[in-house]
């Protein structure tokens, strides 16, 4: 299936639709076929060859839809003479490969004489529609300089992404322990994504005052996937791509304030990206470095971890995650902040929808400091503060006892959960590990369990 632009900056621009994967069109760079109009969404539609023949072609959720024929159209089945339009750009769907390009010129269908009619009357109106565009572009230039431009679409992006954005409280017992955000991977089934540290926090969760239950956990990449018992009102958030970021774009970063109860409105905050990827690797005693992540300078505050971050036409293209607030130096930083990638997200949450944990036991640490060690006559370690029911953690019973996790396999855990990702690396969900766990006054025991 080949398309052909038919208006627009392109115009007279012939490209195939590979067979062996989608093809994406949208206004930005990475797009298979860059659509240069101001009304088409960054990533707009994508087509997909057909095993039986013809391409399927799938709005993306633009903001001013994918056309077929002149039917606003979701999804439709294309099988060559159609006319499809991306913003304010024609193109023409043609089933065998153009004499342009090397190959045999077809007879004229119905769809082909239109767009030739069509491009008569263009033509004769050109002279003076130029003269016509020209000074309507003027005076555009003079109406909107000094406007909003992307300021103005942030109130309808968050009012489009706030429903999938949820508050997460973690608990110990009937006690509430910490709160954060989320949002909803799928709705039908009830998932939704938050941080692993916001997991780490409790032993029970609740996502918008419903009970949730822990499907996985990768605390190294500081993910978490819950599922809600009840699914009812959920509403899944759309995904972006890593390839789409672009630096300097705006951005909008949504999540619930620290101790925010169910039905407490969404929190939201607007900046630019800083840089699309790159390692965060100055972690806090409870946050892994990040090996893919969005730096930003969209202000993330305490109980905004595991929420979306979102581009302008309101799709996920982050998971906030961390705020970056003194150097090494220890002086004071602004702008900061990190969220994790979208592509990493999206690699890492495969395998927790299929309930496969990594680097996890269902153990919830503390982060304890030299002094309290010292104090208590403890070698460097995690606090083993809790267990996630179900987890080999809760079935070992290792929690509650005062004791340190000090080492895995015979390598030392320092005081900071990077120090538990190193000695835990090469160890696949479902092997076994053995923990050593020191007790106050320096008594040690090992203890074997599976990894979730």
């Amino acid at each position: 299936m080949w398309l052909r632009v038919l208006s627009g900056a392109d115009a007279g621009r012939t490209v195939e639709v590979p067979e062996d994967r989608p093809f994406v069109l949208g206004r930005v760079q990475g797009c298979d076929l860059v659509i240069r109009d101001e009304r088409a969404s960054r990533q707009h539609a994508e087509l997909r060859a057909e095993p039986a023949g013809g391409v399927r072609v799938v709005d993306l959720g633009s903001a001013n839809g994918t056309f077929v024929d002149g039917r606003r159209v979701s999804e439709a089945l294309l099988a060559g003479g159609e006319e499809l339009v991306v913003g304010g750009v024609e193109i023409a769907v043609m089933a065998r490969r153009p004499a342009s390009e090397g190959g045999e010129a077809p007879a004229p269908t119905w769809s082909v004489v239109g767009r030739a009619t069509r491009g008569a009357r263009r033509a004769t109106w050109a002279a003076v529609g130029a003269a016509v565009v020209a000074l309507v572009a003027v005076g555009v230039l003079l109406l909107t300089s000094g406007s909003g431009g992307d300021e103005d679409r942030v109130p309808a992006v968050v009012r489009a992404v706030s429903p999938s954005t949820v508050l997460v409280e973690a608990r110990r017992g009937s006690q509430p322990t910490a709160t954060g955000s989320g949002w909803v991977l799928d709705a039908r089934e009830g998932l939704v994504v938050t941080a692993g540290h916001v997991v780490n926090a409790g032993e029970r969760f609740r996502v918008g005052g419903k009970e949730a239950a822990v499907v996985a956990a990768a605390p190294c990449e500081d993910l978490a996937l819950l599922r809600v018992a009840s699914a009812d009102g959920l509403k899944a958030a759309t995904l972006g791509r890593g390839s789409s970021v672009e630096q300097g774009e705006t951005v909008v970063a949504l999540g619930y304030a620290a101790n925010a109860a169910p039905g407490d409105a969404v929190t939201s905050t607007r900046g630019v990206v800083s840089a699309t990827s790159t390692a965060f690797r100055d972690p806090s005693p409870d946050v892994p470095a990040y090996q893919d992540a969005i730096q930003t300078d969209t202000a993330l505050n305490p109980g905004n971890s595991g929420g979306p971050l979102v581009d302008l036409d309101g799709r996920v293209i982050g998971v906030n995650a961390a705020a970056r607030t003194t150097g090494s130096d220890g002086r004071a930083l602004e702008g900061q902040n990190f969220a994790i990638g979208i592509d990493r997200a999206r690699s890492v949450l495969r395998d927790l929808r299929r309930g496969k944990s990594l680097a996890w036991t269902g153990a919830t640490f503390g982060y304890p400091t030299t002094a309290e060690l010292v104090d208590r006559k403890l070698p460097a370690g995690l606090y083993v503060t809790g267990a996630v029911p179900g987890t080999p953690a809760a079935t070992a019973n290792i929690a509650g006892r005062g004791e340190v996790l000090a080492g895995v396999d015979g390598k030392r855990v320092g005081t900071t959960l990077q120090s538990y990702c190193e000695a835990m690396a090469g160890h696949p969900s479902g092997s076994t590990v053995r923990l050593t766990l020191a007790r106050p006054g320096g008594k040690t025991r090992e203890v074997e369990m599976a990894l979730a």
